[in-house]
């Protein structure tokens, strides 16, 4: 009866040492997926990226911002728009919290010269511009990546427009521009001056309407009063300078193409105005594509990959004619 007890005990101690080993070998396994899943998560979390958008109100950015925010969703990426108010010290601060509590910064400057405070503020962090730089900016203030517009290239658009309405390269032009000393304004004069050099196109006029239709609006009425028909042409540096340029001359009874106005971007007042005949032609650029794509290069920035610094967005001559196989905001 004794030797019966101990073999029983026997066969239960085997039996419970067998099951002890499996049960130990799942609570590692189920520790170590544990672990992986809090890093993942740890991972996913720490993806914080600020962009600080100077022209938060703008048209162009009604589109630009949902779209970049769409995408840092579909990335896992937490992104905090914040409202740069044109103002370089209040993107300057912006910057200086993304580099204290965040792991990247989308850097959407209100002009190149205010901007360099906000890079040397940048150095060491991971960041990006976009939408408006020059060349020499990006290489003189040391830029790691820019994505956006090549920006000169709509001033050689419009260029081109203007040698398609005035075949002999001739015409007196006004200008609705955008803020003095942005990079868009420096470049599409950089590359008026080039296209028109030993041209007959003279500007009789350049007026700064900080891309806003209302003062746009009141620059124009201005040049219509003191130069009247003399103005043959309207170069426009925007949608809202296109905007308050039609407004303007609507007001003085002006005839849709009695004074054409060539322009750059894409709103759909634009596309109106091109199909009403008062604007004869715009170079087009794609805003949610570039808010797009601003996150998904940072997201790659983030994650080590290897990125091109210069990443350009495709710009298109657009004239009534072809102006519906193009997208409109």
């Amino acid at each position: 009866m004794k030797r019966k007890l101990t073999l029983i005990l026997s066969v239960v101690l085997a039996v419970a040492i067998l099951v002890s080993i499996p049960l130990a070998g799942c609570k590692a396994a189920a520790t170590e997926t544990t672990a992986a899943a809090a890093a993942t998560t740890a991972a996913v979390a720490a993806k914080k990226v600020i962009l600080s958008n100077a022209y938060y109100t703008a048209p162009y950015c009604a589109v630009y911002n949902p779209a970049a925010i769409a995408k840092a969703k579909e990335l896992g990426i937490e992104l905090q728009v914040l409202d740069g108010e044109g103002n370089q010290q209040k993107q300057l601060e912006q910057a200086k919290l993304a580099v204290t509590e965040d792991n990247g910064f989308i850097y959407f400057p209100a002009d190149v010269d205010g901007s360099v405070p906000v890079i040397e503020a940048l150095k060491g962090f991971p960041y990006i511009v976009v939408n408006n730089y020059t060349l020499d900016a990006l290489k003189k203030n040391n830029v790691p990546y820019y994505v956006g517009p090549d920006v000169i290239q709509h001033g050689y658009n419009m260029a081109e427009l203007l040698f398609k309405l005035f075949p002999d390269k001739k015409a007196n032009l006004v200008a609705v521009e955008g803020t003095a000393g942005h990079s868009q304004t420096i470049l599409f004069n950089q590359a008026f001056d080039e296209k028109f050099a030993g041209t007959g196109f003279v500007w009789l006029d350049k007026q700064n309407a900080d891309f806003d239709s209302d003062k746009a609006l009141a620059k124009t009425t201005d040049m219509l009063t003191k130069y009247g028909d003399k103005i043959n042409c309207i170069i426009c540096h925007d949608g809202g300078s296109a905007a308050g340029a039609m407004a303007a001359l609507k007001a003085a009874g002006k005839k849709a193409g009695e004074i054409p106005i060539i322009c750059a971007g894409s709103n759909k007042s634009i596309y109106q105005g091109l199909m009403d005949g008062y604007i004869y032609g715009t170079s087009s650029q794609d805003p949610g594509a570039e808010g797009a794509l601003g996150v998904e290069t940072m997201d790659k920035i983030l994650k080590g990959e290897k990125v091109d610094p210069l990443i350009y967005l495709p710009m298109s001559i657009v004239t009534k004619d072809n102006a519906d196989k193009f997208s409109w905001f």
